[in-house]
């Protein structure tokens, strides 16, 4: 997997970490930490971080900068409806996918390359292929990530279902026609657009595309910890990193001794209850359509 140099300045562009710390960061697996405020989940700064992600998530990166002052409420209007509109918001999978981006964007420094969601044309209708498309580049190289998110109330659960994802996804039929459907919406204005036209070609050999490619597989689920803890105590960390151990293992176990040709990172948020924060994001993304 690639990292950046740590003598290249970052800043994370929705200043996530003073929510959420990275207390695994290694090769295959990166872990965050919600914690606690006051004894109290930290439901509310999470929330906020995560629907600060809405507008780049729902109309672009590229799109940003051709925004005007005049036209940046609409905007965020617009991007808050592309999400959905639907009371049936339980069982989406979008707040995932914008948790996902979050993380690539602050933790990983990538940019995105196409924002699937922004070509969306019918209200409510689930958008299909990877739920994230990013690079991230350092001096030497560019690196595709193509992203998976699950949600889930049981941590075990998502990952079967992200292993199941990532069998699927890796084989060459679906990733030809995913690498087909990305060329056709690279934004004019990306850097490197020739670099990517020529990876995305029908005729560029798979395999030297996935010497290039990093998937990057996103579990955030109900842990058990946020219930028997109700404090950043020693013994709250322990617990969270050894739950976070137990899910790595499940995952590695179920990739087996055969691994993909690609590189693979496990990223896990634990949080103390699904339905509270997708409530809590539904609000505010109802909120947004209406101002």
């Amino acid at each position: 997997m690639s990292s950046i140099p740590p003598s290249i300045p970052w800043s994370p562009p929705f200043k996530s970490h003073l929510v959420l710390e990275e207390r695994i960061a290694e090769s295959t697996i990166r872990a965050y930490y919600v914690g606690f405020d006051q004894k109290i989940f930290r439901l509310q700064a999470l929330a906020n971080v995560i629907v600060d992600v809405i507008p780049e998530f729902a109309m672009g990166y590229y799109q940003g900068a051709q925004v005007s002052i005049t036209d940046v409420m609409p905007r965020i209007r617009e991007a808050a409806k592309r999400i959905y509109t639907t009371d049936k918001y339980q069982r989406r999978g979008e707040f995932g996918e914008l948790i996902l981006h979050l993380l690539l964007r602050d933790f990983c420094r990538s940019v995105p390359l196409i924002s699937k969601i922004y070509f969306k044309d019918t209200d409510n209708a689930t958008v299909h292929g990877f739920d994230g498309v990013h690079v991230v580049t350092t001096p030497s190289s560019k690196q595709l990530w193509l992203g998976e998110s699950k949600f889930y109330d049981d941590g075990p659960q998502g990952i079967q279902e992200l292993l199941l994802d990532l069998k699927k996804h890796l084989q060459t039929d679906y990733l030809k026609r995913e690498f087909a459907l990305i060329s056709t919406k690279l934004p004019e204005d990306c850097p490197d657009i020739e670099y990517w036209r020529e990876m995305f070609h029908a005729n560029k050999r798979l395999d030297s595309i996935l010497d290039s490619v990093c998937v990057p597989m996103l579990c955030t689920y109900t842990s058990p910890v946020y219930s028997a803890h109700s404090d950043n105590t020693p013994e709250c960390l322990a617990a969270f990193e050894d739950e976070c151990r137990a899910l790595h293992k499940q995952f590695g176990d179920g990739i087996g001794k055969d691994p993909p040709k690609v590189d693979v990172v496990l990223l896990l948020l634990p949080v103390n209850a699904k339905s509270d924060l997708v409530s809590e994001l539904d609000k505010r993304l109802k909120a947004m359509q209406s101002i």
